[in-house]
């Protein structure tokens, strides 16, 4: 197994590396986003649309660097660089472990 998980892990580098400083489009969509990190196979972080568009699954080949101007509406409403802290919690369980709160959800 472990040779999946360095598959995916040169995988995951490789898009992130293209991603360096530049923008996203999906397919040969008219739409360029601004770029997030999120959550692929095996934990591995990817770029995907920061407006969290689907991209079918994430097919590491629908996405492509564009260095155009973001024309995404929702990208920079999403794109925020700080975690919401103050969130009130709607239960109160006695005795569960609390672990911090992942970044995103995974896509699967």
């Amino acid at each position: 197994m472990t040779g999946v998980h360095e598959a995916l892990a040169v995988i995951a580098a490789s898009a992130r590396a293209a991603y360096d400083g530049t923008h996203l489009r999906v397919r040969s969509s008219g739409i360029v986003h601004q770029v997030a990190m999120t959550r692929w196979l095996g934990g591995e972080l990817m770029p995907g649309p920061a407006c969290m568009v689907g991209v079918s699954g994430w097919d590491p080949g629908a996405a492509h660097p564009d260095r155009g101007e973001v024309t995404c509406r929702r990208c920079p409403k999403l794109n925020k660089l700080e975690p919401a802290i103050d969130q009130m919690e709607l239960f109160d369980l006695p005795g569960l472990d609390r672990a911090p709160a992942p970044e995103q959800l995974p896509a699967w």
